[in-house]
């Protein structure tokens, strides 16, 4: 009876999405985020008009000493926790080669300004400028490989050091994937939320993941709805703009002009001429990265998953991100009014520490080596308890 109730379900939920699909006004405002930032940007996404502060470099904090203490503490902070959920940000990719944005190399002080969502839906200038930097960008984006940070999460996981299992709803699922819930276990699990859109945990191997803004590595129509790989875009967009792109790559050096968006700056300023394919399944709408770019709205059903996660976890373990984002920031503000014990691995002043909320616990280190170490000293522990069982 109850798979019967939900199939009926499932359907009903397919036919309304085919509809809101069918209705998409590509050039029609969404919501704007609500979030915190140090820099003015073009965009009412960036509030606030303080100076940006640049951390400092991680790699002058490497002292083995003083990282052994740091990491001390936060195994000590870890003791008789069951449900840690990890919230990362763009600080733990960047020993993988990718720029953060607000970081010691960050591109905001480079001068980079983001894609803003309703730039890209309603310019189709921006749009051909966007998919131009794209494709000299993308490719060594797309190459990047998970670094110490990403392999220490994924062993986490793996010890059970970080997950929480809940009980799992339908309004964790979005309308075009509704469907899966018919086939749920009754429980869900998650062990990190990531603000990353570059799917390095999923490289490093770790499982319960949600990509809080998006996957980059996939593009969706504004029309029709219709998802497709990046890569294979890509192809169809270099088989059309080879030449501009020879052009545009005189000049490019790709280890200083990539941008954390997966695109890059580049000396061509003749975007005009970049031709764009429309959507092969509608022949109308074009192709957006399939992430929430500044400006848009994080899909409801993330942001439900996200807020009773925090509720069922018994720790909170935050890598690499400085919280400017209220789509992350909010999550933590709340673990903290709920009492739940929170700990901050990141260079440099976090929101977090700036407005004062409480149940903190601040390691300032560099995640990779600082995760790496607590990984050792957890298969240390475990291996002497097993031996003790042993004897």
């Amino acid at each position: 009876k109850r798979s019967a109730i939900l199939l009926v379900a499932q359907i009903s939920l397919l036919v309304i999405k085919a509809r809101s699909f069918a209705s998409v006004n590509v050039a029609k405002p969404r919501p704007m985020v609500n979030i915190y930032g140090r820099l003015r940007v073009y965009s009412s996404r960036m509030r606030g008009t303080k100076e940006l502060v640049r951390p400092a470099d991680p790699k002058s904090l490497l002292e083995a000493g003083q990282l052994q203490e740091k990491a001390g503490k936060l195994i000590e902070w870890w003791t008789g926790k069951k449900s840690v959920l990890c919230i990362t940000g763009a600080g733990l990719s960047t020993e993988s080669g990718i720029p953060d944005y607000r970081g010691h190399q960050g591109s905001y002080h480079k001068g980079h300004k983001p894609m803003i969502h309703q730039q890209f839906m309603d310019s189709e200038y921006q749009r051909r400028r966007y998919w131009g930097r794209s494709l000299a960008g993308w490719k060594t984006f797309d190459s990047t490989e998970p670094n110490a940070g990403h392999l220490a999460l994924a062993a986490l996981e793996k010890m059970g050091r970080i997950g929480v299992t809940l009980e799992d709803q339908a309004a964790f699922y979005e309308l075009a994937d509704a469907f899966e819930f018919g086939f749920s276990s009754g429980q869900r699990q998650l062990a990190i939320v990531t603000q990353n859109v570059d799917s390095l945990h999923q490289k490093a191997g770790s499982k319960e993941i949600m990509q809080l803004h998006g996957a980059g590595n996939l593009v969706r129509c504004m029309n029709c709805g219709a998802k497709q790989h990046r890569n294979d875009y890509h192809s169809t967009l270099l088989s059309v703009n080879q030449e501009w792109l020879n052009e545009a790559l005189e000049g490019y050096e790709e280890s200083s002009d990539l941008r954390p968006d997966g695109d890059a700056k580049i000396k061509e300023d003749n975007y005009g001429d970049v031709d764009i394919p429309n959507c092969q399944h509608c022949n109308e709408g074009f192709f957006k990265p399939d992430v929430v770019f500044f400006g848009d709205s994080v899909p409801k059903s993330r942001v439900r998953l996200f807020e009773e996660t925090v509720k069922a976890a018994d720790g909170l373990l935050v890598v690499g991100t400085s919280l400017a984002v209220h789509s992350a920031y909010r999550h933590v503000r709340a673990a903290s009014s709920l009492g739940i014990p929170i700990a901050i691995v990141n260079v440099g002043e976090t929101r977090a520490e700036a407005e004062g909320v409480k149940n903190i616990l601040k390691i300032e280190a560099p995640a990779g080596d600082t995760l790496s170490l607590c990984v050792e000293a957890f298969q240390n522990e475990s291996k002497s308890t097993n031996a003790s069982l042993a004897q």
